[in-house]
C-alpha cells in the first residue's frame, strides 16, 4: 500500500510540474520580439510552434505541443496575418489564431461598378492583383460554386448572342458593400464574400416564384435601373418603363449600355457611339443586354422586382438628378426640350 502511495505521489510531482513549466512557458514567458507571423492554408499546430520556435518561443517543443492538445482541445487554426509584439505570449497568440483576429484589410465595394471597376478597385487597394482577380472569376471550378450561373436556360440566353462573356459571367453579384478580410486569406475567399452576400440579399425577394432567367433578367434590369437613376424613390417608376417597353417590343435605348461597351464614360454620346454593333447597345437591339452592365444595390435590385405601376414609356433627365416622365414621345419631346441636361 506504502509503494502504491509513493509511486501516486511521483506522478502527482510529474503531472504538477509538467503543469507549471507548460503553464510558465505558454503563458507567462513573452516571446520578446515583433513580427507578423503568416498563416497559411493547411497550417497546422506542429508549423505554428515552429514559426513561434524560431521568434523566441522558449520551452520543450513536446511539453508545448502536448499541454496545447491537452488544455487548447477546440484550438482552430485560422488564415491570416497576425501581428506579434515583444509582450505576446505563445497562449495569447494562440487564442489570436483561434479566433482569427488578425491584421485586417477593408474594401468598399460602391454601387454601381462594373466588373472591370472592381477589379481596379481591389488592385489599387493592393488587395488582389487585377490578373488574378480575372483568373478565379473566369475558373471553372469557381463559377461551379454559383449554381444560378450554371442553369441551362442561362447558359442558352448567354448562348444567343453569340460573343464570349467569359469575363462578365458575374457582372451583376458582387453585392455593392464594406467588406473586412483577415490579411492572408486567400483570393477565392475574398471574392467569394461579395458574391456570397448577393445571394443572401436576393433570398430577401420572390425568386421562388419565378424561373431562373426570370431571376437573371431581374438582376440584369437592377443594373439598368442602377445606371439610370440616382433617387431611390425614381427606381420604381424607371423600373416601369422598362417593363412597359419591354412588354410593348421598343428599343429600350438606353445610354447606360453603349457606355458599357466604351472604354470610358462620356456624359453626351455621340451618333457613332449609338451606331456601335454590339448586343449591348439597347439602340440597336430589342430586349435586354447578355448580361448586367453594374452591379447593382438593393435600392435597385428591390425596383425592379417591385416596379411602379406606370403607362409611362419614356423619361428624360432635368439635369438635377430626377427625371421627366411621359407616355407619349410627343411629349417627352417637350419635355427634353425643357430638360437643363441638354442645354
Amino acid at each position: 500500500m506504502n509503494k502504491f502511495f509513493i509511486f501516486l505521489f511521483f506522478i502527482s510531482i510529474i503531472l504538477f510540474s509538467f503543469y507549471s513549466y507548460s503553464f510558465i512557458v505558454t503563458h507567462i514567458i513573452p516571446l520578446n520580439k515583433n513580427f507578423i507571423l503568416n498563416v497559411q492554408p493547411n497550417d497546422n499546430l506542429n508549423k505554428i510552434v515552429k514559426i513561434l520556435k524560431a521568434n523566441g518561443l522558449k520551452g520543450n517543443t513536446f511539453l508545448i505541443k502536448l499541454y496545447t492538445r491537452i488544455f487548447f482541445k477546440n484550438l482552430v487554426i485560422k488564415v491570416g496575418s497576425y501581428e506579434i509584439d515583444q509582450f505576446s505570449t505563445y497562449w495569447s497568440i494562440l487564442q489570436d489564431i483561434n479566433k482569427g483576429v488578425g491584421i485586417t484589410i477593408k474594401i468598399i465595394i460602391p454601387p454601381g461598378l462594373k466588373i472591370l471597376e472592381i477589379a481596379e478597385l481591389f488592385q489599387k487597394n493592393k488587395i488582389i492583383p487585377k490578373e488574378q482577380f480575372y483568373n478565379i472569376i473566369g475558373d471553372l471550378d469557381f463559377l461551379m460554386n454559383y449554381s444560378l450561373l450554371q442553369k441551362p436556360e442561362i447558359l442558352a440566353y448567354w448562348q444567343n448572342f453569340k460573343i464570349n462573356i467569359h469575363d462578365k459571367k458575374l457582372e451583376g453579384f458582387f453585392y455593392p458593400e464594406t467588406y473586412i478580410f483577415s490579411k492572408g486569406v486567400s483570393y477565392k475567399i475574398i471574392l467569394s464574400e461579395p458574391i456570397e452576400y448577393f445571394f443572401k440579399i436576393l433570398e430577401k425577394f420572390p425568386i421562388s416564384q419565378l424561373t431562373f432567367l426570370e431571376i437573371y433578367k431581374k438582376i440584369i434590369i437592377a443594373s439598368l435601373i442602377e445606371e439610370e437613376a440616382i433617387l431611390d424613390f425614381e427606381k420604381p417608376i424607371i423600373a416601369s418603363v422598362i417593363y412597359n417597353r419591354l412588354a410593348k417590343n421598343m428599343r429600350l435605348e438606353l445610354c447606360p449600355t453603349v457606355e458599357y461597351i466604351l472604354p470610358k464614360h462620356k456624359k453626351n454620346l455621340t451618333v457613332e457611339d449609338l451606331n456601335i454593333k454590339s448586343p449591348y447597345n439597347t439602340y440597336l437591339n430589342l430586349g435586354l443586354p447578355p448580361t448586367p452592365i453594374c452591379n447593382p444595390s438593393f435600392e435597385s435590385l428591390k425596383a425592379a422586382f417591385y416596379p411602379a405601376n406606370t403607362e409611362y414609356l419614356f423619361y428624360v433627365s432635368k439635369g438635377d438628378g430626377s427625371h421627366f416622365f411621359s407616355k407619349t414621345y410627343s411629349e417627352h419631346l417637350q419635355y427634353k426640350n425643357k430638360s437643363g441636361f441638354y442645354k
